[in-house]
């Protein structure tokens, strides 16, 4: 580990990190995470709380706050977030002047926001600032007001890439955590936003859209006569937006906005449904990929909101498109999330479609070259969990061979407790695969005596063990034996002791 330029005491051992002049060197625990400095900053703390007279202390705890201004003035990222940690780890520790820590942190992260302009050290200070508002209460209604005014300014004056991030990161975090301050600004917000979910960056649009979820709950939890106003600007908004020549970025944000609406206004999109559906689908061939993706994902939103509606008239289309971005490689793995969405919206809808789905999640999960598709496994899990006994004949047919030659996996596991549970005539075959799996799994283990599967299974399993890293699939298959409803087998307790001690 390098020195810090800042604090040269780095580099010594810890039993000299803390000096006789009860000084704390923060700088020491920049490889440590954010749990381990903040148990060492609370013990030290309230180690000198205890023995120091009030000045002493006011006078310690300076010392840390000029500690984290120079970390937070550094241009290392490491020393940045290590300054934040220690930020967020104070907030909660009660000494001092509650009202001067208070208006030191809200100062040092106003800095961070105006200064700095990396995502890595953004997105952890909004978090932080979010901490000091729940946490502040009172006190920190004013910084509350400060920072949304400042947000909402930044998405209103002339695009600086890196600030318009910041902005709606502070948004998002004033409305999670100081919804009352952040209500007053309700309406500044719906029309500011729209700046900020068009903007060329994908990664601005995205934060944007966390933004508009927040206020959007802030709105919902609220009775007044202004919700439905505000819905309709928004829902213009996200009309024009999706207008004739809109560029990729306002179609793709006016996507984003589509799917919250859908989801957090309640039945005011109901009379809206087939309008903004329609709208929608009409760029289901888009050019661009990353519309089609947003189309594709937001497909079992529009038809969980209505259903019956959905099935009538836009089933068959959706079907289709889905069907054929699951046959187009870059595109697969958001086809079969958005599918297995669907299937919990729709259930025994898709049925019919289950014979064209079955070969494609078969091909995906066990594909001649590269590796398995993760959100295949899981769709499988999904679709039993929608159709229950309708799934039983395609899982048997080779979807769960398929799905054990993948190698063991938390998505794997997930999936067979869907199944297990859904179809529980399948629960005995899939403990005696999952038990096998495990004892591949685990070290200097030989097959469990009575373990049946064939040569290929075996092999291909072998190799994803092979590729996986050890020590993490190892706990992976010890959470498994212990948490797997292994139950009906009487326990896995004398499988533990053939596995480990090869009895």
């Amino acid at each position: 580990m390098k020195p810090s330029p800042h604090f040269p005491e780095i580099g010594k051992k810890s039993k000299d990190l803390v000096a006789k002049d009860h000084s704390f060197n923060i700088a020491a625990y920049i490889s440590s995470s954010a749990d381990v400095i903040a148990d060492a900053l609370r013990k030290h703390v309230e180690e000198e709380a205890r023995d120091l007279s009030g000045e002493a202390f006011l006078r310690f705890m300076d010392q840390l706050y000029d500690q984290i201004y120079a970390l937070l003035q550094s241009t290392d990222v490491s020393e940045n977030l290590l300054a934040l940690r220690a930020i967020d780890a104070l907030i909660d520790m009660p000494f001092g002047e509650g009202a001067s820590k208070v208006s030191k942190f809200a100062s040092f992260l106003r800095n961070v926001f105006e200064v700095k302009r990396d995502p890595e050290i953004l997105v952890p200070a909004s978090t932080v600032l979010g901490h000091l508002a729940k946490a502040g209460g009172a006190m920190t209604a004013d910084e509350v007001e400060r920072q949304i005014k400042t947000a909402l300014g930044w998405l209103g004056g002339d695009r600086v890439e890196y600030r318009r991030f910041a902005a709606v990161l502070i948004l998002k975090e004033m409305a999670e955590n100081a919804s009352t301050t952040f209500n007053v600004h309700v309406p500044e917000f719906v029309d500011a936003i729209w700046v900020a979910l068009r903007d060329p960056k994908q990664a601005v649009r995205e934060r944007a859209v966390e933004a508009l979820r927040a206020c959007l709950h802030v709105i919902e939890k609220r009775e007044t006569r202004w919700r439905v106003q505000w819905y309709y600007r928004m829902c213009e908004a996200a009309q024009v937006g999706l207008g004739k020549n809109a560029s990729v970025h306002s179609i793709h944000g006016s996507l984003l906005a589509v799917g919250e609406l859908l989801r957090n206004t309640g039945e005011f999109m109901m009379s809206r449904y087939r309008e903004v559906a329609d709208i929608v689908l009409t760029y289901l061939k888009h050019r661009d990929q990353l519309v089609r993706r947003s189309i594709t994902s937001l497909l079992p939103r529009i038809a969980h909101f209505l259903r019956d509606r959905f099935v009538t008239n836009y089933l068959k289309i959706c079907m289709e498109h889905i069907l054929f971005v699951l046959k187009t490689p870059d595109e697969r793995a958001s086809g079969f999330v958005a599918l297995g969405e669907m299937a919990g919206a729709l259930g025994a809808e898709l049925v019919p479609s289950l014979p064209s789905i079955t070969p494609l999640l078969h091909e995906a999960i066990a594909p001649r070259k590269g590796r398995p598709s993760l959100e295949a496994i899981t769709c499988v899990g999904s679709f039993a969990k929608a159709m229950g006994v309708a799934m039983e004949r395609h899982i048997r047919g080779g979807l769960l061979d398929a799905m054990f030659s993948a190698g063991l996996s938390d998505k794997l596991v997930d999936a067979l407790e869907s199944i297990s549970t859904s179809i529980p005539s399948l629960l005995p075959t899939i403990q005696e695969r999952l038990l096998d799996c495990i004892s591949q799994a685990l070290p200097k283990s030989s097959t469990r005596p009575g373990a049946t599967v064939n040569r290929a299974t075996r092999s291909s399993s072998m190799q994803q063990f092979v590729d996986s890293s050890g020590p993490v699939l190892v706990q992976l298959a010890l959470r498994t034996l212990a948490n797997f409803n292994f139950k009906v087998r009487n326990g896995p307790h004398s499988f533990v002791i053939v596995i480990i001690f090869g009895l």
